[in-house]
């Protein structure tokens, strides 16, 4: 990362499709509640941190493959009556995900604020000094002392920024503050601590076997039974690990999936394009019932949707279908 990048993105307003413009990967993330989806959002990069504040509107689905010398902390912060499910919990008051060498994955179903720490590992202390930097994936219930303290120093480093005021010139040059690296070390032990279950092993390999079925035959969807029948479990089982993973019905998931999917598709369609084509080739034959629901979930008609000029970040990184489902071992 270079010092002292800044990216003045407050205020601003981001369609799903544009948030590659905070991440690389973002195309990744989905919408997963209705509403027209708005992000704002601001960033400051400092030696060998990188921190994000994110506000949301809707709900969103965040998938970001972490480099093993990457360490991503996320403070998720939902609005009242509203849920993150990571890792198979679900929390209502908000939680912290600490990833490094594996895949983050969170569920956010409304409203939210994110703080996003995205640190050199290697920077730490201790072990990752050392260069012993195993993966770790876990999400915490961060302490109310580790949450002021965080959200404090983000808010601090990024009005400094907003001020003129340099990185070297608050912290003295030094690359990651003592008191965050405390904490970030702590977060890091209570974490190896917390090592996946197996029932959360076969958790995650049973919903990623599912989503390739699905995918398999996008153009005509298989039924729930089929799906079952093919991943060698029973439709309760099936119905449980989604209701864990994503807070919804496997065939509800993949619906808002394959509209996620036309969404992008008309986004950059061509002008001539026809909106049955794209509808048949995510699964919607009916197209008043595509039209009902696309208008439901995004708040346009298929017909309205604004399109896009540039190049976008599927055509450099893969598939839909590989970024939707996040990249499979």
């Amino acid at each position: 990362m270079q010092n002292q990048e800044y990216m003045r993105f407050a205020g601003s307003q981001f369609q799903i499709g544009d948030l590659d413009r905070l991440y690389a990967g973002a195309g990744e993330w989905l919408q997963l509640t209705p509403g027209i989806f708005e992000c704002r959002a601001s960033r400051v990069s400092q030696a060998a941190m990188r921190i994000t504040e994110l506000h949301v509107n809707c709900g969103v689905q965040i998938r970001n493959s972490v480099e093993p010398w990457r360490l991503l902390v996320l403070l998720v912060r939902p609005a009242i009556g509203c849920q993150i499910l990571a890792n198979g919990k679900k929390h209502s008051d908000g939680c912290c995900l600490v990833v490094s060498g594996d895949e983050l994955c969170v569920n956010i179903l409304g409203a939210a604020s994110i703080l996003w720490f995205d640190i050199d590992r290697r920077a730490l202390g201790g072990n990752d000094r050392a260069g012993k930097l195993a993966p770790v994936k876990c999400s915490l219930a961060a302490g109310a002392l580790e949450w002021v303290a965080l959200a404090s120093y983000a808010a601090d480093a990024l009005a400094d920024e907003r001020a003129g005021r340099t990185t070297s010139d608050t912290m003295d040059g030094v690359a990651i503050d003592f008191e965050i690296e405390r904490i970030m070390r702590s977060m890091l032990h209570r974490a190896r601590g917390n090592a996946e279950s197996q029932a959360d092993i076969n958790r995650e390999k049973l919903v990623r076997t599912a989503l390739e079925l699905m995918w398999s035959s996008i153009e005509e969807p298989r039924t729930l039974r089929d799906i079952c029948k093919a991943a060698k479990c029973s439709v309760r089982t099936l119905i449980y690990v989604f209701n864990a993973t994503f807070g919804m019905s496997p065939m509800r998931y993949f619906k808002i999936q394959r509209l996620n999917f036309a969404h992008r598709r008309l986004q950059r369609a061509e002008s001539g394009s026809r909106i049955f084509d794209v509808a048949a080739d995510c699964g919607f034959w009916h197209l008043g019932h595509f039209g009902v629901d696309y208008k439901a979930f995004f708040g346009t008609t298929p017909r309205m949707t604004p399109r896009k000029r540039s190049a976008t970040l599927f055509q450099s990184q893969g598939t839909e279908e590989q970024l939707l489902l996040g990249s499979i071992a």
